[in-house]
């Protein structure tokens, strides 16, 4: 894709696949006892519920549209298995300790990973300025947050 049809593709992409982080960080609000965790959690709610409205609001102005419901189907389709593993890590099992930190964590890091991915690509074939910065942002604050949940892990 290129053009505004990249741009579209990218931001409801973008759109769902920060949804599937806000669920996951709301998941584990409700299990971690964890101070880190639960700050980190409430930050990707935050942040990416506003990035959501971004995007939103941007194609709307830009290209007269609504977050494209195939892309973002086609996102939810993508992360189906990482979000079913990380959300079923996340669940307690009767009578069982459960690693929901751990689980939240190794979930977010690859998820984070797959923004930075496609953010990477905006940064090539994005068209405007404006996403582009964005597409920068999203990679510097989840490059962060990845070295952030290792040095974690590594303490779990």
């Amino acid at each position: 894709l290129t053009g505004k049809d990249f741009d579209i593709a990218y931001m409801s992409m973008m759109i769902a696949h920060h949804r599937g982080a806000v669920e996951m960080a709301q998941a584990v609000l409700k299990v971690s006892k964890d101070a880190r965790i639960r700050k980190a959690a409430q930050e990707i709610i935050a942040v990416q519920n506003k990035e959501i409205g971004q995007l939103t609001a941007w194609l709307k102005a830009w290209y007269g549209v609504a977050p494209s419901r195939m892309y973002m189907d086609m996102m939810k389709s993508d992360m189906k298995p990482m979000m079913d593993t990380a959300m079923m890590s996340m669940q307690a099992m009767p009578g069982h300790a459960m690693p929901v930190d751990r689980a939240f964590l190794e979930g977010m890091i690859p998820h984070h990973q797959d923004a930075i991915d496609m953010s990477e690509l905006a940064l090539k074939k994005a068209t405007k300025p404006q996403l582009k910065k964005f597409a920068q942002q999203v990679i510097a604050v989840q490059r962060r947050e990845i070295e952030q949940y290792r040095e974690w892990l590594k303490s779990l």
